[in-house]
């Protein structure tokens, strides 16, 4: 018995990783192609300082673990490190999530910490 649910545990985790949708420090080479592609891209600004970004953060890893996001993308830019990148790309503000469909925005929200209306901004991207 044992075995059999070390055996499920492992399946369920393997299954789970295939799920992740992919976060990473924003690249302007990637970020274009993924819009120039027609990729689901979601672009968060973040603070290492920031309360809201904190509870964005781990919400977002909640969220990026279920499969229907797997193909999602999520590009991070740092308020505080990059700041000539946010200024080419006229942000202004921390703890901004905003959503594309390809080369389109379709959505964008600003200290929100709910997981439901997160999850239905990530859900324009699909």
């Amino acid at each position: 018995m044992r075995f059999a649910r070390v055996l499920i545990g492992a399946l369920l985790s393997a299954v789970s990783i295939g799920a992740l949708a992919e976060v990473s420090h924003f690249d302007q080479q990637t970020y274009d192609e993924l819009r120039r592609e027609g990729k689901p891209v979601v672009v968060h600004t973040d603070a290492t300082w920031c309360p809201i970004c904190k509870k964005q953060k781990d919400l977002l890893s909640s969220i990026e673990q279920e499969p229907r996001f797997r193909d999602v993308t999520v590009l991070v830019v740092d308020v505080d490190a990059d700041k000539d990148l946010m200024q080419s790309l006229h942000l202004t503000k921390r703890s901004v999530f905003i959503a594309y469909k390809g080369d389109t925005e379709v959505g964008r929200s600003m200290a929100d910490t709910d997981k439901d209306s997160i999850e239905a901004l990530f859900a324009k991207t699909l």
